[in-house]
């Protein structure tokens, strides 16, 4: 590649300027740094987020000057950078996450009826809940109380409910049945 008289007289002039071969050398470094070391592993990006993002670090890095861009101090601050893009984007996450956590939690502790009727409940236990709620087949308490206990956990707190998974769910589920026993 050969040097325009600008080039040159600049190069004369400031010897301690770098070439645009150089500094895009040390951007697809920091490029490679940011992929190896600053890309989060609980979560996976989008590609849209991952373009995002390393369009604000290239951004950062052609802002920079030489003696920032080729110094040790412009990994703190592409750090910095990546840190401020991904932390809103590692919250959305981990609320989609708990909110499907959540839903699956709901829709286990209904399954977990049966279960109690069938495996838990005392004949004496069956019979009380079909004189409370005035219901005399099977079929149609079991019915019954998977439509009551889907309002009863859709009405419990989010984070009560966070302190179980979708089998210790039945716990609760099941103190829920015996107290309407």
């Amino acid at each position: 590649m050969s040097l325009s008289r600008r080039q040159f007289f600049r190069r004369l002039w400031n010897p301690a300027e770098k070439s645009r071969s150089q500094r895009l050398a040390r951007y697809e470094v920091m490029e490679t740094y940011v992929r190896t070391h600053l890309l989060p592993y609980d979560f996976s990006l989008t590609s849209e987020q991952e373009t995002d993002l390393f369009a604000d670090v290239r951004a950062t890095l052609e802002r920079s000057p030489d003696e920032e861009l080729f110094s040790a101090f412009i990994r703190a601050i592409i750090e910095e950078v990546v840190d401020t893009k991904i932390q809103p984007w590692r919250e959305e996450n981990h609320l989609r996450s708990q909110a499907d956590r959540l839903k699956e939690i709901r829709g286990a502790a209904t399954d977990h009826v049966s279960t109690f009727l069938n495996l838990q409940a005392t004949p004496a236990a069956v019979e009380q809940l079909k004189q409370r709620f005035g219901i005399d087949e099977s079929h149609a308490l079991e019915a019954e109380l998977r439509m009551r206990i889907d309002a009863w956990v859709a009405a419990l707190e989010d984070e009560q409910l966070l302190q179980y998974d979708v089998f210790t769910v039945k716990d609760l589920v099941f103190a829920q049945l015996r107290s309407w026993c």
